[in-house]
C-alpha cells in the first residue's frame, strides 16, 4: 500500500526522483529488521534442538503461551517437544533429508510446502497487485493518473479485507480456505475477462468491482494461509531449509508471472484472465486431493498424522465414498478426524495435545524404530 502512495505521490515530480526516492524508501524497513532482529529470540524447538540444555527454550515457550516457566502447560509442551526431538534425531539430517522419505513422508511434505507457495503465484494476484494501474488504464481507457489513484485504494482495501483472515484462518481452517477462495478467485477471474471483453463503461466499472473482489478473496484464503502453511507441515530436522526453499518456489513464481502478464495483456488481452482462472480451478483440486488441514494441531501431532496408520486408515475407508478413496491421499482424511477430535477437547475446556492425536495416529503394530518410540511415550 506504502508503495503505491509513494509512487501516485511522486507521479506529480517528474525527474529522476520520480523512480529514486520509491527505491531508496524500501531501505527504511531493511533498517528496521537490522535493528529489530537482534533482539528477537529463536523458537522453543529451534533451541531445544540446538543446545544442551532446554532452559532457554523453556523460557521462551513460557513468554509465548505467557505463563510462569514452571506451570504444567509449559512443562507438557516442552518434554513433548523434546521427545519429538529425541525421535527425529535418528532421522536423516542436511540437503538429502528433503528428498528422503525419513519415516514420516519428509520429502511428500517437502513437496507440499513447495506447491502451495508455487501456487500462491499461479492465483494471477500479480497481475492484479503489480498492475492493476496498467489493467485501469489500458484495458478500461482510464487516465494514468486516475489509474493509480484508484491502484492505491485497491491496496487499502487489500490491508482492510486482511483483517477478516486473522480470524478466519483458525476458524475456517487453511485447507477449507485455500479450497474455496482458490473456486472464488476462478469464478472473479471469469467475470473479470468477460467484462473485460465486453468493454464500455457499464463493465468498466463491474471489471474494476471484480478486481477488488479478487484481492478480497487472494487475502483471505492464499495470502497468508500460504506462508504459514510449509512451517506447520514440515518435519522439525527439515523444516528451515524446506521452508526457505518453499519461500523460493513464491518467489519463482513471482518472476514468471510477473514477466509473462505485460506480452499476455498485450497479445491475448482479456483471454490471460481465462488462464489464470484455470490455474485457481486445479489448484483447488489439488489441494482437496493432497492436502491435510493443519490447524488446532501442534506441530508434534502434525508430524504423527504421517505416520503408518493402518488401523485408522481402515476406520477412515469404511466411513468414505468410492470417490473419495480413489483421489484422496489418506493423510487428508486422517488429518480432518484429528483436527475434529482437537476441536471436541477445546470445546471442553481440555487443550489438545500429542497426546491426545496420539492416541489414534500411532500404529499399535509399529514395525519401525520411530514408531516404536512413539508408541513407547503414549504409555
Amino acid at each position: 500500500m506504502l508503495a503505491y502512495w509513494i509512487n501516485y505521490a511522486f507521479y506529480f515530480h517528474p525527474g529522476q526522483i520520480q523512480w529514486r526516492f520509491p527505491l531508496l524508501f524500501q531501505a527504511v524497513f531493511a533498517i528496521y529488521i537490522l535493528v529489530i532482529t537482534p533482539f528477537l529470540p529463536d523458537t522453543p524447538r529451534w533451541l531445544m534442538y540446538h543446545e544442551s540444555s532446554s532452559d532457554r527454550g523453556t523460557l521462551v515457550l513460557s513468554k509465548l503461551r505467557n505463563k510462569p516457566v514452571d506451570d504444567p502447560v509449559v512443562l507438557k509442551e516442552r518434554d513433548e517437544i523434546l521427545t519429538a526431538i529425541n525421535i527425529e534425531a535418528k532421522e536423516e539430517s542436511g540437503w538429502k533429508a528433503l528428498i528422503s522419505d525419513g519415516g514420516c513422508a519428509a520429502n511428500k511434505r517437502f513437496f507440499l510446502s513447495l506447491g502451495i507457495q508455487f501456487m500462491q503465484q499461479t492465483s494471477g494476484i500479480n497481475i492484479v497487485s503489480y498492475y492493476a494501474p496498467t489493467l485501469f488504464e489500458q484495458n478500461l481507457g482510464f487516465s494514468q493518473e486516475r489509474s493509480l489513484f484508484l491502484g492505491c485504494f485497491l491496496q487499502v482495501w487489500y490491508i482492510l479485507a486482511s483483517f477478516l483472515t486473522w480470524y478466519m484462518i483458525d476458524a475456517v481452517g487453511r485447507r477449507r480456505l485455500l479450497i474455496i477462495m482458490a473456486l472464488g478467485m476462478c469464478v472473479v477471474l471469469v467475470c473479470e475477462a468477460i467484462t473485460v471483453a465486453i468493454g464500455g463503461t457499464a463493465a468498466g466499472v463491474a471489471a474494476v468491482f471484480f478486481v477488488f473482489a479478487f484481492e478480497g478473496c487472494f487475502t483471505w484464503g492464499w495470502m497468508a494461509t500460504v506462508w504459514v502453511y510449509p512451517a506447520e507441515i514440515l518435519p522439525l530436522k527439515i523444516r528451515a531449509k524446506g521452508a526457505a526453499l518453499a519461500a523460493a518456489a513464491d518467489f519463482l513464481g513471482n518472476f514468471i508471472v510477473v514477466e509473462i502478464t505485460p506480452p499476455a495483456l498485450q497479445n491475448i488481452g482479456y483471454k490471460t484472465y481465462i488462464i489464470f482462472a484455470v490455474f485457481n480451478l486445479v489448484a483447488a483440486f489439488i489441494v482437496y486431493c493432497f492436502y491435510p488441514e493443519t490447524s488446532y494441531l501442534n506441530l508434534e501431532s502434525v508430524d504423527l498424522l504421517f505416520l503408518p496408520n493402518p488401523e485408522r486408515d481402515q476406520e477412515i475407508e469404511a466411513n468414505q465414498h468410492f470417490w473419495h478413496k480413489a483421489i484422496q491421499w489418506n493423510v487428508v482424511p486422517r488429518a480432518r478426524m484429528a483436527v475434529n477430535e482437537a476441536k471436541a477437547l477445546k470445546k471442553s475446556g481440555l487443550a489438545p495435545s500429542m497426546g491426545d492425536v496420539e492416541a489414534h495416529e500411532v500404529p499399535s503394530n509399529s514395525k519401525t524404530e520411530k514408531n516404536s518410540e512413539h508408541a513407547e511415550f503414549m504409555k
